[in-house]
């Protein structure tokens, strides 16, 4: 469980970062500024949310059950940040898709049956 929330949060807050800075029209590393008229976090909020609230189920009543409901939330926020694709620095894509993709993984690798 400490991977898993290491990462993600290292995720979050290397993308936050990223898009804070990647948004604007007057960005010359995004001058199209294709980042849903400035409200970019608000394709990802619900996808946070329930990953916020499986978290929390899965810290007070570890299980089998919580465990994949986590693992499941966890990814849907993942798979979340890759539509806004659009709103990361040009300069930073890679860097973007490798986080996700490390994420994915150390997700995967979490074990529900311990």
């Amino acid at each position: 469980m400490k991977g898993i929330k290491r990462q993600t949060l290292l995720v979050g807050c290397t993308l936050a970062l990223m898009l804070t800075f990647g948004c604007s029209k007057d960005n010359p590393l995004n001058p199209l500024g294709n980042c849903y008229d400035g409200n970019w976090a608000a394709q990802y909020t619900n996808e946070l949310q329930v990953w916020s609230a499986a978290a929390t189920a899965y810290n007070e009543n570890p299980n089998v059950s919580t465990c994949a409901d986590y693992k499941n939330a966890a990814k849907a926020y993942l798979d979340a940040l890759e539509n806004i694709y659009d709103c990361v620095p040009t300069a930073n894509r890679s860097e973007f898709d490798q986080e996700i993709n490390e994420a994915k993984a150390e997700i995967d690798s979490e074990d529900c049956n311990s």
